[in-house]
């Protein structure tokens, strides 16, 4: 018995640690696969530079060095960094 719940605890905590806010789920961008990947990480890094303790241990920064000559991925990481920083900033406040 202890160990299954001590199970559970610890999938609710992994599956939990993988959220973004609710109002990020619906917002997901199209084009290319560089693109995506460039809006997903900028956005995760500015969750974490906006962010609670917690946000900045979940999200941390991330922009991939072997994307660094991509002009798609780097425009990309921008505008998934200032939208989710600047929409997590206005549900905070």
């Amino acid at each position: 018995m202890q160990k299954t719940r001590a199970i559970l605890i610890i999938m609710s905590g992994l599956s939990l640690a993988s959220c973004r806010p609710l109002n990020l789920y619906y917002v997901a961008p199209s084009g290319p696969p560089e693109y995506q990947l460039g809006w997903q990480d900028g956005c995760d890094t500015g969750l974490s530079s906006e962010g609670s303790t917690l946000f900045k241990v979940l999200y941390g920064f991330k922009k991939r060095p072997e994307m660094g000559n991509n002009e798609m991925y780097k425009q990309a990481w921008n505008e998934g960094f200032t939208y989710c920083r600047f929409a997590l900033a206005s549900d905070s406040k």
